[in-house]
């Protein structure tokens, strides 16, 4: 009977799943827990602590036998941590393990009834931070596009060695923060709005930007971990925007800001530009598309009003450039003025309720007269404006039903001086 309850104690004892884990603690704050690219390396976390005063690291196991090892770069280089270093306590048939006098640089690992557990790695921050000394920004015959800031800073190195017997190191990356102001366009407001950038970055010595559109302050701070133990150093400097962006906003005279829609000649539109504050000239140029390289005006005003007097597709372009015209942004819209036409109806109905009044249809038409004559070439009526028609009415009462005579003189878009004449038959009133 005993051999049978000493057999199934053993038997118990094997099969038990114990209840283990890692604790880290120590140094200024709670220790940052890091836990990136640790597949395969038999570590279970990489722990940073703000200085290794009062540093410890327990294990909680239910194992009835359980050792302690550290190890440098390698399990060749492993030793056994003496009892000395360890205390012990135990609650509820689990034992927890206190390993005091942690040094920076090493690996910990417990082997629990001969089992060897992952391990953890322990760095002593405060001795490896980074320090960030400078940065300055370095214009290159770029600058108009992008910036390279110049950073002075030494890192800590930040480390650990796979639990194994390859002894290969692994760097901890240190990331840094770049933060500044900057604008961009909002198509929408048609205007130009502020822009918050911050990003995390790996850096060496040069950071390479989109060059900004406003004057800003660059603010580097680092690295992520000094963020965490709220110890971060941070250099900044100002920056006078060199870089220009500009953009067209226009409004024609039908009260429409749509420059590329097809319209009739003569045609006047204001033309708006928008840039940012770096930009110090302004220049436009309105060309025909057939001759791209010929412009028809050139202004140098921030926005002008210009009126086309002739058919054809535009080209309106807008340069603007800085105080040193070292850079410089162009941008363009489109417009169509339509090819000239005129036509005339051959009958229209006075005073009644359609077809109430001889008009044109028209397009591109430079300057108009039409002039109504009776059979007897007796003048009815005359106007200038292509716009507006005749109601049939002649010294303030409507004309007999009949045959009139109309004559147009007009200028095309095209420059050329015209005429059309035809009959216009007045109907009885419907």
């Amino acid at each position: 009977m005993r051999i049978l309850l000493t057999f199934l104690s053993i038997l118990f004892l094997s099969g038990t799943t114990f209840a283990q884990g890692y604790t880290v603690s120590g140094g200024a704050g709670t220790p940052y827990s890091y836990g990136d690219n640790l597949t395969g390396t038999n570590i279970e976390r990489v722990y940073l602590l703000n200085g290794l005063n009062g540093a410890k690291v327990s294990y909680s196991s239910s194992a009835v036998s359980v050792v302690f090892y550290r190890y440098r770069q390698s399990l060749a280089d492993k030793e056994q941590i003496p009892d000395s270093e360890i205390s012990i306590s135990s609650s509820n048939n689990s034992t927890t393990y206190t390993i005091s006098n942690l040094a920076d640089g090493y690996g910990y690992y417990a082997e629990a009834n001969g089992k060897s557990e992952d391990a953890v790695w322990i760095i002593d921050y405060k001795s490896r931070q980074s320090s960030l000394t400078s940065i300055e920004v370095v214009e290159n015959e770029d600058k108009c596009e992008n910036l390279k800031l110049f950073v002075t800073k030494t890192d800590g190195e930040l480390f650990f060695y796979p639990k194994n017997q390859s002894g290969i190191k692994r760097d901890i990356p240190v990331r840094y923060t770049l933060s500044y102001e900057d604008a961009k366009w909002d198509d929408g407001k048609k205007e130009f709005v502020p822009e918050s950038h911050g990003r995390s970055m790996i850096i060496g010595t040069e950071i390479i930007i989109d060059a900004p559109l406003k004057d800003t302050k660059f603010v580097l701070r680092g690295d992520q971990f000094a963020e965490y133990f709220n110890i971060a150093k941070q250099v900044s400097v100002d920056y006078q925007a060199a870089a220009v962006k500009g953009y067209i906003t226009s409004e024609n005279e039908n009260g429409s800001n749509e420059a590329n829609a097809e319209n009739s000649a003569p045609f006047t539109v204001d033309f708006y530009s928008h840039a940012n504050d770096a930009v110090r000239y302004y220049t436009w140029f309105i060309y025909n598309r057939k001759d791209m390289d010929n412009y028809i005006v050139r202004y140098a005003d921030k926005d002008i009003k210009y009126t086309f007097d002739q058919s054809g597709d535009f080209v309106i372009k807008l340069e603007v450039a800085n105080a040193a015209s070292d850079c410089v942004d162009t941008t363009s819209v489109s417009l169509n003025i339509a090819d000239w036409k005129l036509e005339a109806p051959n009958y229209f109905s006075p005073g009644g309720s359609t077809g109430t009044e001889f008009k044109v249809s028209y397009k591109s038409i430079l300057k108009f007269k039409c002039t109504i004559f009776n059979r007897w070439g007796v003048k009815i009526y005359e106007w200038n404006d292509p716009t507006k028609g005749w109601d049939g009415r002649y010294n303030g009462s409507y004309v007999n039903t009949g045959v009139y005579y109309y004559v147009i003189e007009y200028t095309s878009s095209d420059g050329k001086r015209r005429k059309k004449s035809g009959d216009i038959n007045v109907l009885q009133r419907k």
